[in-house]
């Protein structure tokens, strides 16, 4: 979200493996009771983008809101803070904010491309398109 500071939060990698692209990142945070006047810990869990399959259960993570790239995930890792199990430099490389950016570029250019196939150019007749492909399609005789 070009202009907006993004919301970063730190947290432990709850669960990793089982959804491809996606891990589950635990952040603690207090809150404060009105009656007893004192403050609990409590958590909340966000399903995070990983698309380089890079993050294991336990690695303590940085993460930011961004874009929202499904249902449930709106957010992505920016930085592993501390690794548990293999060492950074073993696991696939967590993208960066540029490399984030051309990736949704490229996509957004790829979904362009495909509706400008669809569309009809300008004069071109619906018909003439529908003919074109039936003439290019084998038909068994």
């Amino acid at each position: 979200m070009p202009g907006s500071p993004a919301k970063i939060l730190c947290g432990v990698v709850v669960s990793a493996g089982k959804m491809t692209k996606a891990v589950k990142v635990r952040t603690a945070k207090q809150t404060y009771h009105k009656f007893f006047k004192k403050h609990f810990q409590t958590h909340q869990s966000y399903l995070v983008s990983d698309p380089n399959a890079s993050l294991r259960a336990g690695d303590v993570v940085r993460i930011a809101a961004e874009r929202q790239i499904s249902r449930h995930i709106k957010h992505v890792v920016t930085e592993i803070l501390a690794p548990w199990g293999p060492s950074i430099e073993e696991r696939p490389p967590v993208l960066s904010e540029e490399e984030r950016a051309r990736r949704l570029q490229e996509k957004t250019e790829r979904k362009k491309e495909r509706r400008r196939e669809r569309k009809p150019e300008k004069g071109e007749v619906a018909e003439d398109r529908v003919e074109g492909m039936v003439q290019g399609t084998a038909v068994a005789s």
